[in-house]
């Protein structure tokens, strides 16, 4: 054991004790540098004179555990423990709580943290089952109610729900299921599903093919009159260009009419050569070029009629299977007649235009277009022809490609940008849960860890079995107030934990301990690490400051017992001369003060020192007792001190309120009903020195201002000496009645 020099360490034959108390440069003392100590030394102050100061000191001076074992409450020893509703008995299980409790108020910050998390978290949540929401709703408006009227086959076992449904579609994917080339419409799927649920096959559609003479026609129409005509007539026609003026007046030419031509009157013979020129041009040639014109039109107008039978055989496919190929060679149909209709309009102007050429070349052209159009069409529609009679031979199989297609058109529904707007939405807040769960995570791995070190900890609490059964012992001997302590018996792999277990031996709550009963537990415990310490035969310094806080008197007894079996222990141990063993017990109860003086033997002695702590509106006094005379007898005895301290010390502000307290005790004891003001007023009034009554009427008025503020304790409010307040004093004691009580007492306390 390594011991360690101090200031005011006395040496004495290896034992190392307190010679004095130094309170050099402590603020609250005045004119007091330091305190001499004995072996057993009782120091009596009220609350606030400076006895914890004076505790802080001693640890200070000595500074070694090994050699000084302090009670200052119960913080020291024990600790009451809601969560696990016991108490943390031991020194060291206190020094590994403290640790714990470190641990604890870092696991109460992550805690903070993780509340914050957890918030930000389910407000992540919230937002991200809200925009999951969304994108099922407009997932089922969109594609799922798109597609139930016409493809319910295909929906089946899909609307369960919207978020079956939706998830059913992420098992798509992003990945074509069929070649775009073969994509079809919705139409067109229902078009073969009816195709196939009929059963029929449809015809190929022939080609569609006019039975046009092009060259012949071309000629017809390039050609004029003129090029077919013969004789001088027909050359003078064409010389003067009349074929149309032959041709209009032919039908008025006759014998002895006027010539329609000329306006002559016509011979017989020059009708007969006339009729014969003209009907060279007309009958032959005029007339055969009429009828070419008619032959072309004719055909012409078959290729219509063909046409037209043609486009009627495609009526014969029912809506139900050939709806779809008929709407796709409507158009070209249309184009084919009209381009047809057109020619025939242009070869029936020639008969008007026999001399004129009419190129037909671009309507040639055009036709052409249209059939091969048509044609195109035609070979396009067959195509889809085979391809259906395909799905109706082989049904089982088209049904499943036609599923495909359907599956394929929902995909592709489901890229379109408002869906994958909501989409997009719901990856946003995904993200954001994401990060709020990780930290919601990372905070939860943290306070784990802190919980893992805290059990750990917990489990390094040493058990205080033998201290818990002293402890017990003790507590037994309060009667109907005792109470024990009982080791859990499951107590989770920690020791040091005991229960409180009541006379009735049921369970108490540590919630339901008193303060007294908890600081008695606490005492208990120090008292037993006392006999420990002392039984090592090492030195030691016991520092007992206030035992007895808000102790019922059961207990109080109890303590002021072991205490006083300590101080017989010291003067016993302390009896070859060599210090050992140094008592120093602090208090503010006298009633524990003047039990214990009594134990001391001579309070008054080398060996034993009482000591008295004074509050003055300067600071703390501590003076020493030296005789019976400066002890404390009872708290009303105290009161006399203290107001003879503060005379002494020209201290009139708290003379004043010690002077009240005084004759509020005496009037009370001596069974006056009236109040202090009243009662002096009552019996000083017939009093014939009239200074001193009214001294005495302005004590008692400024006695009692002087009892409601600690601001008026400052102020001087009398203009009196302290000699005059003491002449008051008694002059109102001795109307009271109690001359010689004033006597006794002032002067038991000084002169």
């Amino acid at each position: 054991m390594k011991l360690h020099w101090h200031h005011n360490l006395i040496f004495n034959g290896g034992v190392f004790l307190l010679d004095s108390i130094d309170l050099n440069n402590i603020p609250l003392f005045v004119d007091n540098s330091s305190v001499e100590l004995s072996d057993t030394n009782l120091i009596y102050g009220k609350n606030g004179t400076g006895k914890s100061t004076m505790v802080k000191a001693i640890s200070h001076q000595i500074n070694d555990a090994e050699h000084c074992i302090i009670f200052d409450g119960m913080k020291r020893f024990i600790r009451p423990d809601k969560k696990l509703n016991a108490i943390l008995l031991g020194t060291q299980n206190l020094e590994i709580e403290k640790n714990i409790n470190d641990l604890l108020t870092l696991r109460g910050k992550l805690q903070d943290q993780l509340n914050v998390a957890k918030k930000t978290y389910d407000t992540h949540k919230g937002s991200f089952n809200d925009s999951i929401q969304r994108y099922q709703d407009f997932v089922w408006d969109n594609v799922y109610r798109h597609f139930q009227h016409n493809f319910p086959k295909d929906l089946r076992g899909w609307g369960g729900s919207k978020k079956s449904f939706t998830e059913k579609l992420k098992q798509l994917g992003t990945k074509e299921l069929i070649e775009p080339s073969s994509l079809q419409s919705e139409s067109e799927i229902l078009s073969k599903r009816n195709l196939i649920k009929s059963g029929a096959k449809l015809a190929i559609f022939d080609d569609y093919t006019p039975k046009l003479n092009i060259e012949r026609l071309t000629k017809l129409m390039t050609n004029t009159l003129s090029n077919t005509a013969t004789g001088e007539l027909s050359r003078q026609i064409k010389t003067r260009k009349l074929e149309s003026w032959v041709q209009q007046g032919k039908p008025y030419l006759s014998p002895n009419n006027p010539c329609p031509f000329c306006g002559q009157n016509i011979t017989q013979d020059h009708y007969k050569f006339l009729e014969n020129e003209f009907s060279e041009i007309i009958n032959s040639t005029y007339q055969k070029f009429q009828e070419d014109i008619e032959t072309e039109v004719e055909e012409i107008q078959q290729a219509q009629a063909q046409l037209q039978v043609w486009q009627e055989d495609t009526e014969t496919l029912s809506s139900e299977n050939g709806e779809g190929f008929k709407a796709s060679v409507t158009k070209e149909v249309v184009t084919v007649n009209t381009t047809l209709k057109l020619l025939a309009t242009t070869v029936i102007s020639k008969k008007d235009n026999a001399q004129q050429s009419i190129p037909i070349d671009d309507s040639l052209d055009s036709l052409k277009l249209a059939l091969e159009q048509l044609a195109s069409k035609i070979k396009d529609v067959n195509e889809r022809i085979s391809e259906n009679n395909r799905l109706v031979e082989n049904s089982v199989k088209s049904e499943k490609e036609l599923h495909n297609q359907i599956l394929e058109l929902m995909r592709i529904r489901c890229l379109k940008p408002d869906v994958q707007a909501c989409q997009s939405e719901v990856r946003s807040f995904q993200s954001q849960l994401k990060a709020s769960s990780e930290e919601k995570e990372d905070k939860q791995k943290e306070i784990d860890k802190l919980d893992y070190k805290i059990a750990k900890l917990r489990s390094q609490t040493q058990s205080e079995e033998e201290a818990v059964t002293r402890i017990n012992h003790l507590l037994g001997l309060l009667g109907n107030k005792q109470f024990k302590l009982v080791c859990p018996t499951v107590n989770q792999g920690v020791s040091g934990y005991y229960t409180i277990e009541g006379k009735n031996g049921i369970q108490r709550s540590v919630l339901e301990l008193s303060t007294g009963e908890k600081n008695l537990i606490a005492f208990l415990y120090f008292f037993y690490l006392v006999e420990a310490r002392i039984s090592d035969a090492e030195p030691v310094v016991i520092v007992i400051d206030d035992p007895v806080t808000s102790n019922d008197d059961q207990s109080m007894f109890l303590i002021i017992t072991l205490i006083q079996n300590l101080l017989f222990q010291a003067k016993n141990i302390n009896a070859d001369g060599n210090r050992k063993l140094q008592i120093i017990v602090l208090t503010h109860n006298s009633s524990f003060y003047i039990n214990l003086k009594e134990w001391t033997g001579n309070p008054y002695t080398k060996k034993n020192h009482s000591f008295h702590l004074f509050a003055t509106p300067q600071g703390s006094v501590i003076k020493k007792i030296s005789n019976k005379k400066e002890d404390i007898i009872n708290n009303y005895d105290e009161l006399w001190q203290e107001a003879k301290f503060s005379f002494d010390a020209n201290q009139k502000q708290t003379l004043w309120n010690q002077i009240r307290r005084i004759l509020e005790t005496y009037i009370k004891f001596n069974n006056y009903s009236e109040s202090l003001e009243h009662t002096i007023r009552d019996n000083i009034i017939s009093a014939k020195d009239t200074e001193k009554k009214l001294i005495a009427l302005q004590l008692v008025k400024i006695a009692h201002v002087n009892s409601h503020s600690i601001d008026d304790l400052m102020q001087d409010l009398s203009p009196w000496s302290k000699e005059q307040i003491r002449d008051a004093f008694e002059f109102v004691m001795i109307i009271l009645g109690g001359g010689e009580h004033f006597d006794s007492h002032w002067n038991e306390t000084g002169n």
